[in-house]
């Protein structure tokens, strides 16, 4: 299983390939909080990362990044600990699959140790986050959707027939170079596959979302339908409904 430890933190991580090998996927720090509410604050009320976004509350607070961090932190702490006991133990063959993703922090390494390359300093960039479908293809609020995610929820960790969600975003000052891209693409080989056994995976983003998805596009998901006028916008983002696409992935 290609997950790396870190001696110092005893944290996992996955790292990206070149000329990505500085970018680095963790779980959340609590330790790093304030840094990554900074962040976080920043980027989801930047112009040119919230207007794409239909989960995260705009404006983005304080409040809303500590709720954030600490639901991811607090549903990732078992699969934690069951990573450090494998690598305790000298094995890190899974033994069972996980039904959460751990790396959905994205990290810029800054400093790392000469001897074993094991990251000393970063600084957080952006999430991505792997998670049971939502099932945007039936009306926001519509029985249809609500018992499709009922029955998708209600599949065991592991089962092939999960359909799975991915989304993710970016400070803008690490857009335009492709490191999304390669960010999907290492979560997917190295983790979700393997370790989660994801065979069913979808996306969604809206028509004018170019940038989504070109990377989507280039990770091998395809268009499989595109809904006009459907999602609902917040009024906090000008109201109204959008165009969506929905990409569903053909596999690594």
């Amino acid at each position: 299983m290609p997950v790396y430890f870190n001696s110092r933190s005893k944290e996992p991580y996955l790292r990206l390939p070149a000329p990505h090998s500085n970018i680095i996927l963790t779980s959340h720090n609590l330790e790093h909080s304030e840094e990554t509410y900074a962040t976080l604050i920043e980027t989801l009320n930047d112009p040119r990362v919230y207007p794409w976004l239909e989960g995260p509350p705009y404006p983005y607070s304080r409040e809303d990044a500590e709720r954030w961090v600490n639901s991811v932190y607090n549903e990732n702490k078992g699969v934690l600990e069951s990573l450090r006991a494998e690598f305790s133990e000298g094995s890190m063959e899974a033994r069972k699959f996980y039904d959460v993703s751990p790396f959905s922090c994205i990290r810029e390494v800054v400093e790392e140790d000469p001897v074993n390359g094991d990251p000393i300093r970063d600084v957080f960039i952006g999430t991505i986050g792997l998670t049971r479908y939502s099932f945007y293809e039936y009306p926001c609020g519509s029985e249809e959707r609500a018992e499709a995610q009922r029955n998708n929820n209600a599949l065991p960790a592991g089962d092939e027939k999960i359909v799975w969600g991915i989304g993710y975003s970016l400070a803008p000052s690490h857009h335009g170079r492709g490191i999304m891209t390669s960010v999907v693409k290492t979560l997917l080989r190295d983790w979700a596959v393997p370790c989660m056994n994801v065979q069913n995976l979808k996306s969604s983003a809206y028509v004018e979302n170019r940038s989504s998805l070109r990377i989507l596009e280039k990770t091998n998901f395809e268009i499989e339908c595109v809904l006009k006028d459907f999602a609902p916008v917040s009024e906090s983002r000008g109201g109204g409904k959008r165009s969506i696409v929905v990409l569903k992935w053909r596999g690594l």
